[in-house]
């Protein structure tokens, strides 16, 4: 019986945007990670340090001869255009969240995410649901945390 080499591709994918990722905060976020107080580097590299962690895992996991439960099956057509309009989505978040903030724009992504690609029909959960994660998430970074999100250009100008 051949080993699996599913957890050994996993395990190096992982590793390899893991490390990347560590790059990438250490050259493209200011702070330093001997403060006292956390500082806008701590997160991202905890982050990747926990990814890093996971892609040993896995690779833990093939050198013992672990073998997916399951067999990959093939994306299915649906699947391949959730998956497009998830990141054509994102994509377009990132680029009103500039503009508009966090408070304006965040609802109204999820809202298309619950209305059109989650297909609810429930017209008061896909106006309560946005709201409320928006809420939630505004109280947890600003009242909790202390911390700050987006405001958007558009919305300083005025």
């Amino acid at each position: 019986m051949e080993k699996s080499k599913f957890y050994l591709y996993l395990g190096l994918g992982v590793l390899a945007f893991s490390i990347i990722w560590l790059i990438l905060v250490f050259f493209q976020i200011e702070g330093d990670l001997g403060e006292y107080a956390n500082t806008p580097r701590t997160i991202p590299f905890f982050l990747g340090m926990c990814m890093s962690i996971l892609g040993l895992v896995f690779l833990y996991q093939y050198k013992l001869g672990f073998r997916p439960k399951q067999s990959v099956q093939p994306l299915k057509k649906n699947e391949i255009r959730n998956i497009i309009i998830c990141v054509i989505l994102f994509l377009v978040y990132a680029y009103i969240l500039e503009l508009f903030g966090f408070i304006l724009s965040t609802p109204i992504v999820i809202y298309f995410i619950t209305r059109f690609l989650l297909k609810e029909k429930n017209w008061k959960l896909n106006f309560a649901f946005p709201i409320l994660m928006t809420a939630l998430i505004y109280f947890i970074f600003i009242i909790l945390l202390k911390s700050s999100l987006p405001r958007g250009t558009l919305i300083q100008i005025i």
